[in-house]
């Protein structure tokens, strides 16, 4: 079938355009996308800084409806509305079966090198030119082919729109707090960088009871918007030493500082912001080509732990759910993270958007 969507055919070259989309394999699934989140993830794809390069369908964060099933199916069918995992496990390798599908052992020759779960592709430009599914989901267009594993029920009362920016930024930032920190309640918190993830781990300290609660950014509409999601101080980096800012603000440091940027800077602010025995968590994937030094007199003298946070150390068929009840129940307020939303011919404006620091989370919505 042909269907539109967000090509990526060379680094930083995007446009939408005219695809043709294989239909369902064994135990695939063909969704209707409603709503496509728009994640830096992607922005860092189609500027070839991750693994994944192009030439590829981008998109990762997404919802809508099942319109076909593959043979073998047996999660979802037709008429279901669904949100999308982009971390389709196996279910079955040693690191799924410990309780950490987000390690999948399939998924370094699969996912994450934009490949199908059996390893092909399903999409081409109509000139021939195959394309490699983003993260095994490629969302930014009308329809996507998703594994069964990556597909997540969405409830009737829940928007597309809050179910696709739930299915990477939220379960990243929340899980960073309660899976990799495991945050004790009450606890003291920064958070360094206030984008979408950034806010969502935000949102995961606010669940967990923290105080004081300090976003941090070099944007002051960055900082009054993580007020407004429940951020007791704020600090602009680009005005303050954040260490120094925070042990004013704490005393001795906080106890939790979580880094949703992950630079070189940033990496070694929230290590060296932390009390001593304290937890920095990077989430953030900026230096993830890079090797970055850090203090080990920092590190080992203080009793300090430094973690690293992919996915939000999730589970994301028992997680994603337990996230949407969340948010059913007035806890997650997620809906407040999205602030513009673009029809997908304006996709470039988009990440033009995110790129200038002008959004917490955008979506695409689907004409």
């Amino acid at each position: 079938m042909k269907i539109q969507a967000a090509v990526a055919r060379e680094i930083n070259a995007l446009a939408v355009e005219e695809v043709e989309l294989q239909a369902p394999q064994n135990h695939e699934v063909l969704v209707r996308i409603h709503a496509a989140g728009v994640c830096h993830s992607d922005l860092h794809t189609f500027k070839g800084e991750l693994r994944s390069t192009p030439p590829v369908v981008l998109g990762h964060e997404g919802a809508g409806v099942v319109e076909a099933v593959g043979p073998g199916v047996t999660r979802v069918k037709v008429g279901d509305r669904v949100m999308i995992n982009w971390l389709p496990s196996c279910l079955e390798c040693p690191s799924c079966l410990a309780g950490r599908p987000t390690l999948c052992e399939k998924l370094a020759t699969t996912t994450l090198q934009s490949r199908m779960s059996d390893g092909t592709l399903r999409h081409k430009t109509l000139d021939g030119l195959e394309l490699k599914p983003y993260l095994s989901s490629a969302t930014m267009g009308d329809y996507a082919v998703i594994h069964q594993n990556g597909l997540v029920p969405l409830p009737d009362d829940v928007s597309f729109e809050v179910g696709a920016v739930i299915g990477c930024a939220v379960m990243t930032g929340v899980g960073a707090v309660l899976n990799t920190a495991q945050i004790v309640p009450g606890s003291s918190a920064a958070v360094i960088g206030c984008g979408g993830v950034g806010l969502s781990a935000l949102l995961g300290c606010v669940l967990a009871g923290c105080y004081p609660l300090v976003a941090v950014d070099i944007v002051p509409s960055k900082l009054e918007f993580a007020r407004e999601l429940g951020a007791t101080h704020v600090i602009n980096s680009r005005e303050e030493d954040v260490p120094k800012a925070l042990r004013k603000l704490t005393r001795i440091g906080p106890d939790y500082a979580f880094d949703s940027v992950g630079a070189v800077v940033t990496i070694n602010q929230a290590l060296n912001s932390v009390r001593a025995g304290g937890t920095a968590v990077v989430m953030g994937m900026h230096a993830l080509k890079e090797d970055v030094p850090i203090s080990a007199g920092v590190l080992i003298a203080q009793n300090k732990r430094l973690l690293g946070c992919f996915a939000g150390a999730s589970r994301p068929l028992v997680d994603l759910p337990k996230l949407l009840e969340l948010y059913r129940a007035g806890r997650l307020p997620v809906d407040k993270l999205i602030t513009h939303r673009y029809p997908l011919s304006q996709v470039t404006q988009a990440f033009a958007d995110l790129e200038a620091g002008k959004v917490a989370r955008g979506v695409l919505v689907m004409e």
